[in-house]
């Protein structure tokens, strides 16, 4: 998979956050940097895959990324 698709991946069941989704990468044990997962969290949001829920934060004051409907159309062809 690549690390879009573990994006994608952890963003299937729920709402996350910026830490969430690391911790989501530390879990299935890929490497990724705080500035690459920016990048590719930019990214995804400019391709029409994922947005930034602005309705609630967590405790690190951090919004949400949720999926798109073209993000969980992506995501349903990985599997």
């Amino acid at each position: 998979m690549t690390k879009k698709e573990y994006i994608l991946d952890s963003l299937i069941d729920d709402d996350e956050a910026f830490t969430q989704i690391l911790e989501y990468f530390e879990f299935v044990s890929v490497d990724i940097s705080d500035k690459e997962l920016n990048l590719l969290l930019n990214e995804m949001i400019n391709e029409g895959l994922i947005v930034i829920n602005q309705q609630w934060t967590n405790e690190k004051n951090e919004f949400p990324y949720s999926l798109t409907k073209k993000g969980k159309e992506l995501w349903a062809k990985m599997k």
